[in-house]
């Protein structure tokens, strides 16, 4: 008996499937920064106050644009590196210095096309905050100053973008 090679694929496939959905439980496609809550939905925007109620907001927060990017799905604005020698909170620790910088994401939501204010925009705020080991930069987001600060940064935000979809 003479057995086909596609069949012998398809048995072995069919064979092997069934193991692919127990992967994610190895979490071996997650990173352990996983638990870091480093992103945060902000509110609503239109394209007339996106940049310039932004800027204001992080003006407040002594943070200043370094970039800003239109694309054809959302538009970016990146902060200048914002330098802080270690806070009370972070004297005990071997930390002298950190540098935080923020990424706000507005997603644009193609079904709000209007012909006077444009688009509407999810916005999200990332937060990158790293701290000086004596060697090298690392991540840290375990500051408690710097926490109550994105707080207040993101309750400023979600107070002043929040318009109707």
């Amino acid at each position: 008996m003479k057995i086909n090679k596609n069949v012998i694929i398809i048995l072995a496939l069919l064979l092997y499937l069934p193991l692919v959905p127990s992967c994610h439980k190895m979490n071996i496609f997650t990173s352990s920064d996983s638990k870091v809550n480093n992103k945060y939905f902000i509110g609503r925007a239109n394209t007339e106050n996106f940049q310039k109620t932004i800027e204001e907001i992080l003006l407040e927060f002594d943070y200043h644009i370094e970039e800003f990017d239109n694309g054809p799905t959302s538009s970016y604005i990146i902060t200048r590196w914002k330098i802080r020698e270690a806070s009370d909170d972070s004297s005990n620790t071997v930390f002298k210095e950190s540098k935080t910088r923020l990424i706000i994401n507005g997603m644009i939501d193609n079904q709000s096309f209007e012909k006077n204010n444009g688009f509407s925009y999810d916005c999200f705020l990332e937060v990158r905050n790293f701290v000086y080991n004596g060697k090298d930069f690392v991540p840290f987001y375990e500051d408690a100053e710097l926490n109550d600060e994105v707080i207040r940064l993101v309750e400023k935000f979600a107070s002043s973008l929040s318009i109707e979809k």
